[in-house]
């Protein structure tokens, strides 16, 4: 996972820039919970970042546990501060080395983490490792074919810079095939992420994703000076959600 991860200024804005009203959260856990197979579901989540996730699937799953796992220290410290529930237990570690024992958990979440993860049959190899039989890997994140989100719109070179590092859904599914698992299914989603965008101007103003430490200052400036005009313009008697939609690849152990 990258180590930019590791910046503690990013740990400690990526919760506020990320976040999501509790009606598109919900609505998220209750489609990747669909796919869990049963109730009560043992869960990992891989690339927990500060736990939004987590606590979420804690709070709508029911689960047995989740367990969060990242490799950022201040991710993670943020996680216990911001996203801290009785049911969830984090744990500093890798998507290729997981410090739980094998046969584990029967679902396990990837959320925004896939183009993270360069050695992708590696990951997979321990996802069936610490998978029960027939657990379940959900993959949530933006194919590189299909990348459409409202932030390339004032960052356009970030989707050139994505283009590079986003894999595509072939070559995902065909990694998690090397690792004996069989695609369920692959669909996409989408929930608003704030009411308008004016609010989605200030998160962005915190530059919440790692993909800007890739842009220049006055290439983040430019776009950020656009997106103020945007919002500006935007009448406030009727403000539009911004609406992120992801792409979800459910994927079945053997």
């Amino acid at each position: 996972m990258s180590r930019v991860y590791d910046d503690e200024r990013l740990a400690g804005v990526y919760q506020g820039g990320n976040e999501m009203p509790d009606a598109s959260l919900r609505d998220w856990v209750h489609l990747i919970g669909s796919f869990a197979g049963r109730s009560s579901p043992a869960v990992v989540e891989i690339g927990a970042g500060t736990g939004m996730f987590c606590s979420a699937m804690a709070r709508w799953l029911a689960p047995s546990g989740v367990v969060g796992v990242d490799a950022s220290l201040p991710m993670l410290t943020q996680a216990q501060r911001l996203n801290s529930h009785p049911a969830v237990h984090y744990l500093a570690g890798t998507a290729e080395a997981v410090p739980t024992r094998s046969d584990l958990f029967d679902l396990a979440v990837l959320s925004r983490v896939i183009h993270h993860l360069p050695d992708r049959v590696r990951v997979a190899r321990e996802l069936a490792r610490i998978l029960k039989p027939g657990g379940v890997t959900v993959i949530r994140t933006t194919f590189r074919e299909r990348l459409d989100a409202r932030v390339y719109d004032y960052w356009p070179r970030l989707r050139e810079l994505d283009e590079q590092r986003f894999p595509s859904q072939p070559e995902v599914l065909e990694d998690f095939a090397a690792a004996g698992f069989t695609a369920r299914t692959v669909t996409s989603f989408a929930r608003p992420v704030t009411a308008s965008l004016r609010d989605y101007h200030a998160r962005m103003r915190s530059q919440p994703q790692s993909k800007f430490t890739q842009l220049t200052v006055a290439e983040f400036r430019e776009g950020l000076r656009r997106l103020q005009s945007d919002a500006q313009d935007e009448p406030t008697t009727c403000p539009v959600p911004v609406t992120e939609r992801y792409d979800i690849a459910v994927l079945s152990s053997s």
